[in-house]
Formats: C-alpha cells, sequence, structure tokens
C-alpha cells in the first residue's frame, strides 16, 4: 500500500510586520492563497527578537507537520527555485537531512512563460528594488522582455523584483492546472 500524499505549504513571515520578507507579501495573501487552493498552510513567525535561529524555526516548523500527520513517513521539502545554485546549495547544505526537490531547476523561461500564461493566473510585483521596475506591475512576456532588454534577470530571480500569483481569480482547478 502506498503512503498518503499529504501537500503543505509552508512560509516564514516577519511576527511584527506579518510581512514576508523580500517578497513584501502580508502573509494573509498567503493564506488566502492556500484557503483558494484548499492546500493546508503552515506560517512561522520570525522575530529578530526571539534568539532563534531560521534553521531552528524552520526545524520547529517541521517537527508541527511531522506531528500532525503522523502516518506521513517520508517529508520531501520542494522548492520553487529556478537557477540560483548558491541558494540551492544552501538548502542543500542546511536541510540535506530531508528528500529535495526543485521541479522548476533549470526549466527554460520560455517553457515556465508559457505555462503561466496558459493557466491564465494574473501575476503582480509585490517589490521592486530597481529602476524601470515598479510595484503593482502585471508580470506579461512583455514586461519580462523589457526586464531582459534593461539587463535584469526576466523572473527576477536576482532580487530585481518579487511577484504574487493572484489564484484566487481563478478556480482551484484551474490555479492548480487540474
Amino acid at each position: 500500500e502506498q503512503d498518503p500524499f499529504h501537500l503543505i505549504l509552508l512560509t516564514t513571515f516577519d511576527s511584527s510586520t506579518r510581512v514576508i520578507a523580500h517578497q513584501e507579501i502580508p502573509i494573509e495573501t498567503v493564506l488566502k492563497q492556500a484557503q483558494h487552493l484548499e492546500i493546508p498552510l503552515l506560517a512561522i513567525p520570525l522575530s529578530r527578537c526571539s534568539g532563534e535561529t531560521y534553521l531552528s524555526r524552520i526545524q520547529s516548523g517541521l517537527n508541527a507537520i511531522q506531528s500532525r500527520v503522523p502516518d506521513i513517513s517520508k517529508l520531501t521539502l520542494v522548492f520553487g527555485d529556478l537557477h540560483l545554485d548558491h541558494i540551492r546549495e544552501w538548502r542543500e547544505k542546511e536541510l540535506g537531512q530531508y528528500p529535495l526537490e526543485y521541479p522548476l531547476w533549470k526549466v527554460s523561461y520560455d517553457d515556465l512563460m508559457d505555462d503561466l500564461e496558459k493557466s491564465k493566473i494574473r501575476v503582480v510585483l509585490s517589490a521592486a528594488t530597481k529602476d524601470g521596475v515598479k510595484e503593482g506591475t502585471v508580470f506579461t512576456r512583455n514586461f519580462r522582455n523589457v526586464v531582459e532588454a534593461l539587463g535584469m534577470d526576466g523572473f527576477g530571480e536576482n532580487g530585481e523584483f518579487h511577484s504574487v500569483a493572484e489564484v484566487w481569480a481563478a478556480s482551484r482547478k484551474e490555479a492548480l492546472g487540474l
């Protein structure tokens, strides 16, 4: 008999601002995504004053998942990283005791853009760090071409911008590609 499959979203956020660092997305937005997709969310608050390390907070979250899903025999961590080797190396060094998967790793931007357009999910910039990029801009193929012409990564992988997928604007099945 095959083990049951459990999908649980996990993210961290600043406990005082209730915002996900760098992406500048309120935790309530991610909760809205999770509720619409009917996927449980474990949101781990981080506090600069707690004395706890980032990794210890993540481990506490993973322990909570394992205690709440007792029939889980294998906990696999899945990341949406596209191509940043140093991020992947850090994850593998610090979280390597778990199986790690990177389903989007090195997938071509054209393929990712095609998939995004097919999904019809609107994606909006939640943060921008470079001139020529503005928070609130809708992420489109044209936008990608413009930022690449400006010398930026087309998907903002170097921190030029961050985005949020407005999955609640589509049906759950459409948003999940079912």
